[in-house]
């Protein structure tokens, strides 16, 4: 009598026990995304001083210290967004996927999302670090703080939107160099169109009620709602009118990350394009 051995069938690729514990997956991902991050200098400098020059560049526009500490809040963290998340996180994106890193990765455990996503945890850190700076700043300077939650979810919103832009960035970008040339134009226009450099209430009606819906206002318009108690229109928010108004700044926010990061994950190549 002869007995057969159970034979061992590989779990079906989409089964959560197939992809191992997500947690240490990731955590993985992102210690060695880190360690790239650390060695690459010329992309640590970026993404390190590139946001305090840009905010110090800026902070001639105010007078007095309290709006002095405001605008470096603005300035700091639409800098940090701009050159540490998204502008960074592109290039990082593409350098991985002509090294066919990516698609590496893609073969083994960690899903199309971990693999997008793990790039962009460090750079979240730094842009925590370099915002509480900011706020420590702003409150030194003797600027008061109406709603520090609006802060919170400044960073969080606005984190999430440029990591969502920068993974829909890298889908068009054939190389590390040309993605000085695919991201500029965004890059300008937030300079420009979101508030912080140029008072929105300059230009015509229409194209301000445009520019709260474009991805980096609504993070200015949290700002100002965190130290003026403010809303898009200028007013006090107060009762009610703050949780509808809050919700109103989010609302773009939440298309953009949504929108952007499924056109992504649905366009991205794991193909070496150059």
């Amino acid at each position: 009598m002869t007995t057969l051995a159970p034979t061992k069938t590989r779990p079906d690729a989409g089964a959560p026990a197939g992809r191992g514990p997500a947690r240490r997956r990731f955590g993985a991902l992102v210690a060695a995304e880190t360690r790239i991050l650390v060695r690459n200098k010329t992309a640590l400098f970026t993404a390190v001083a590139m946001p305090p020059v840009m905010a110090f560049a800026f902070s001639g526009l105010s007078i007095d210290r309290g709006s002095l500490g405001v605008i470096l809040t603005m300035m700091l963290l639409g800098s940090a967004l701009m050159f540490v998340v998204y502008y960074t996180l592109v290039t990082s994106l593409v350098a991985r996927r002509e090294q066919l890193v990516l698609k590496r990765l893609l073969a083994g455990e960690p899903t199309p999302i971990e693999i997008l996503l793990a790039p962009a945890a460090p750079l979240w850190a730094l842009l925590v670090v370099q915002s509480g700076l900011a706020i420590v700043g702003a409150v030194a300077l003797g600027t008061s703080i109406a709603h520090p939650w609006a802060l919170a979810l400044a960073v969080a919103g606005g984190s999430a939107v440029w990591t969502a832009l920068a993974v829909w960035g890298a889908t068009w970008t054939r190389t590390v160099e040309s993605a000085q040339l695919t991201t500029m134009p965004l890059i300008i226009v937030s300079l420009l169109l979101s508030g912080f450099s140029l008072p929105l209430s300059m230009f015509p009606p229409l194209v301000e009620r445009i520019a709260h819906w474009l991805p980096m206002t609504p993070v200015i318009d949290l700002v100002n709602l965190a130290f003026h108690g403010t809303g898009v229109d200028g007013s006090v928010l107060v009762g009610r009118d703050l949780l509808t108004g809050t919700i109103d700044i989010l609302i773009p926010l939440l298309l953009w990350t949504v929108a952007t990061l499924n056109l992504g994950l649905r366009g991205f190549r794991w193909d070496a394009r150059s």
